[in-house]
């Protein structure tokens, strides 16, 4: 399996992953999980965020490299290429998010909203924010030993650029700084800090052209039919409050 080197971080990218990184901590420090704290304790009415919240939201933050091998390939929808012959390119990602469970299906499953930005570094340097809407499954038969999750989303991404790739990708040469965002993701936690999770986030981006081009007005016009955009594979950290 390739593993990429990571280089220095330096320059506005780093800047603002400074920002979020710090402010998503400040944030974590002060959201204890649930097993900590009663719900209707005294210490927790008082948080800013517990009218609205009602232990139902989070925080996450997560970072890395510049995905080539491409979801298709990764999920074995074309061509299934192994975890260890993965291909890297040399751009990296730092992202946060806050989102809010909405709609519960018992301890089955879920459905949250997201509001997210992030900063690409090194060999790229655009912005992103986005909005979605993930559907996430709770139950697996092992969750007494290691509380697990699965997630897919579907929403907007906005990048303050178009990449070279996402050019070539795009049928007018022109690309797409509007795209769908759909971003499947893995978390484990432990069972008695169940609301603090490791995340393993396929943060992707990509207009679907391959898949839907001009059929539908979506896809013809806010997307221009672009197919492919950028895409990190990441891990990071979550915490519910």
């Amino acid at each position: 399996m390739q593993s990429p080197n990571f280089p220095r971080l330096r320059g506005a990218g780093f800047r603002a992953g400074q920002v979020w990184a710090a402010s998503v901590a400040l944030l974590l420090s002060y959201a204890p999980a649930h097993s900590q704290e009663p719900a209707h304790s005294a210490a927790n009415s008082s948080k800013w965020y517990q009218p609205f919240c009602q232990g139902k939201c989070a925080a996450t933050i997560f970072f890395g490299p510049e995905f080539d091998t491409g979801l298709a390939n990764a999920d074995g929808s074309r061509r299934f290429v192994p975890p260890w012959q993965y291909k890297y390119g040399k751009s990296y990602f730092i992202g946060g998010a806050l989102s809010r469970t909405f709609l519960e299906f018992g301890r089955f499953a879920a459905l949250e909203i997201e509001g997210g930005t992030g900063q690409r570094f090194s060999s790229l340097h655009e912005s992103e924010v986005w909005s979605a809407i993930y559907a996430r499954w709770r139950y697996f038969p092992w969750n007494d030993y290691l509380v697990t999750t699965f997630a897919l989303s579907t929403g907007i991404s906005y990048a303050s650029g178009v990449t070279p790739y996402e050019i070539r990708e795009s049928p007018d040469g022109k690309g797409s700084r509007v795209m769908h965002y759909f971003s499947p993701e893995f978390t484990f936690a432990l069972p008695k800090s169940p609301d603090r999770e490791l995340v393993v986030r396929y943060h992707h981006r990509s207009g679907g052209g391959a898949y839907f081009g001009n059929k539908f007005p979506v896809y013809g016009s806010l997307f221009r039919g672009t197919d492919g955009g950028m895409e990190y594979l990441t891990i990071g950290f979550r915490n519910r409050f």
